[in-house]
């Protein structure tokens, strides 16, 4: 298990910039279904920009519940 902290800024702006490809910084199922969801609505506009919103609130959402375990973690280590 990985006990590193994430950066919520580097979660940020890797999924501003790359959209749901950014998600795999985060959450790698969520940013497989993105991609998958984006790909499939191409011929739309519409599809791919909500996947990305999407991939920042989802990306953001995920950093912070990793780092939350990962505290939760260390204090239960510490506690022993």
């Amino acid at each position: 298990m990985n006990l590193n902290e994430k950066s919520r800024l580097v979660s940020f702006l890797l999924t501003l910039f790359f959209g749901p490809l950014g998600l795999f910084y985060s959450s790698i199922a969520a940013a497989l279904v993105l991609c998958i969801i984006a790909f499939m609505s191409a011929s739309t506009i519409i599809g791919p920009i909500i996947c990305w919103i999407l991939a920042m609130a989802i990306g953001d959402h995920c950093t912070y519940k990793h780092n939350k375990n990962i505290l939760q973690i260390k204090d239960l280590i510490s506690s022993k």
